[in-house]
């Protein structure tokens, strides 16, 4: 495994695992039932860090596989004969996308609505405050677990691909006989004239 490789497996494991890491904080650290109080007509919300974590996660993973799609040259867009990819790792490398994008718009919502404050009141009855679902941040987080995994996936296909074409043309020109009657010096025995060698020639006879 060459040194480019390794440092490519290294940032985006570390984009997509702190992502993740952010989305499962700002998950543990949103405001829950128990830290509002509700009055009579008001909510009064703690400082949380919920909506920065949720941010930083989202845009962790858009330069995660922002870093896939260069290291991989965009198979979807950039196709070509003689460096074709694999069915298997274009089909992965699609799925990654589509898991960040919706793990990274989970992160953003979420993050948004979680400093979301208001108070809902109903006629007769003690309002009730605004609380982001649970979960949210966590399916992002999961999500973009998920996106890295097939990301690199796709990666490793593709450059395992491109390593074992070179690999075949030498082994098909290195199998390949060579053929002496083409590109070769011909090697002949020089042709004379039998009665120019004969060391007794036939002497003329007179009548």
């Amino acid at each position: 495994m060459g040194e480019s490789k390794v440092m490519v497996y290294g940032v985006v494991s570390f984009l997509c695992i702190a992502a993740a890491a952010l989305a499962f904080a700002a998950e543990a650290t949103k405001i829950k039932e128990s830290d509002v109080i509700v009055t009579d007509t008001t909510c009064i919300y703690p400082n949380t860090a919920a909506d920065v974590l949720g941010y930083v996660a989202a845009v962790l993973l858009l330069i995660a596989e922002i870093t896939i799609s260069a290291v991989t040259r965009c198979a979807c867009c950039q196709r070509n004969s003689s460096n074709s990819q694999s069915v298997g790792a274009i089909i992965t490398f699609v799925i990654s996308w589509v898991a960040s994008a919706i793990g990274i718009a989970l992160l953003l919502a979420a993050a948004n609505l979680s400093t979301t404050q208001e108070y809902y009141s109903e006629s007769g009855l003690t309002g009730h405050c605004y609380l982001l679902r649970t979960g949210i941040f966590s399916c992002g987080g999961g999500l973009a677990l998920i996106a890295g995994i097939l990301g690199l996936f796709a990666y490793h296909c593709s450059t395992k691909r491109n390593q074992q074409q070179p690999a075949a043309a030498a082994a098909a020109a290195t199998a390949m006989p060579y053929n002496y009657n083409q590109g070769g010096i011909a090697m002949g025995h020089p042709q004379f004239d039998a009665a120019s060698t004969n060391p007794y020639p036939k002497q003329q006879q007179y009548v």
